[in-house]
C-alpha cells in the first residue's frame, strides 16, 4: 500500500473507512481476507483480555508480520510467535492429484488461482509437506511490515 493510501486511510473518519471497506466486501475474495483479518484481531483482543494480570497497553503498536501475515501487538513479539514456510508452494507432481486435470479445459495448474483452490495438489519446497495446512517449518519472532503498521489504530507508524 503506498503511502500516501495509508495516510488517507489513517486520517479518514472511521465511518468513511467503515463505508468503504463494506463497499470494497463486495467482491468474495476482498471479504474472505477482511473477515478473516477482523477475527484475528478479536481473538488477540479476547486472549489479551483474559490474560491474568496482563492489561493491554492503551499505546500498543499494532503491526502485520510480513511472514505470516498475521496481526501483531509488537510488544509481544517474542521467539517463536511467529510460524511460516519459507520457500514457494510448488506443483506435487509425485501424487495423482492432478492425474484428471486438463489445463486446456480446466486452467494451468501452476497458478495464483490453482494454489488458491487446490493447495492439496501443492508442495512446499522448503519443507516438502503439503500445501493443505501444513503448519509452519520454520519459527521465530514477527517481523513488522512497515507499510501495514499502526499505533492505537489512528497513525502511521513511521519506519
Amino acid at each position: 500500500m503506498s503511502s500516501t493510501c495509508q495516510d488517507r486511510i489513517m486520517r479518514a473518519p472511521a465511518h468513511h473507512v467503515k463505508a468503504t471497506l463494506a463497499f470494497l466486501c463486495k467482491d468474495s475474495e476482498v471479504k474472505e481476507a477482511a473477515l478473516a483479518h477482523l477475527d484475528a484481531l478479536a481473538k488477540m483482543d479476547k486472549a489479551a483480555a483474559e490474560a491474568p494480570g496482563n492489561k493491554r497497553k492503551a499505546a500498543g503498536e499494532l503491526a502485520v508480520c510480513v511472514q505470516c501475515e498475521t496481526p501483531f501487538y509488537k510488544d509481544e513479539n517474542h521467539p517463536g510467535a511467529c510460524s511460516y514456510h519459507s520457500g514457494e508452494m510448488e506443483v506435487d507432481d509425485d501424487n495423482d492429484f492432478w492425474a484428471d486435470h486438463d489445463e486446456n479445459i480446466h486452467g494451468t495448474i501452476d497458478s495464483d488461482w490453482a494454489r488458491k483452490e487446490y493447495p492439496e495438489g501443492f508442495t512446499w519446497s522448503c519443507c516438502e509437506k503439503n500445501a493443505d495446512g501444513a503448519p509452519g517449518c520454520t519459527t521465530g519472532r514477527h517481523e513488522a511490515d512497515p507499510q501495514k503498521a499502526w499505533k492505537d489504530g489512528s497513525e502511521d507508524e513511521e519506519a
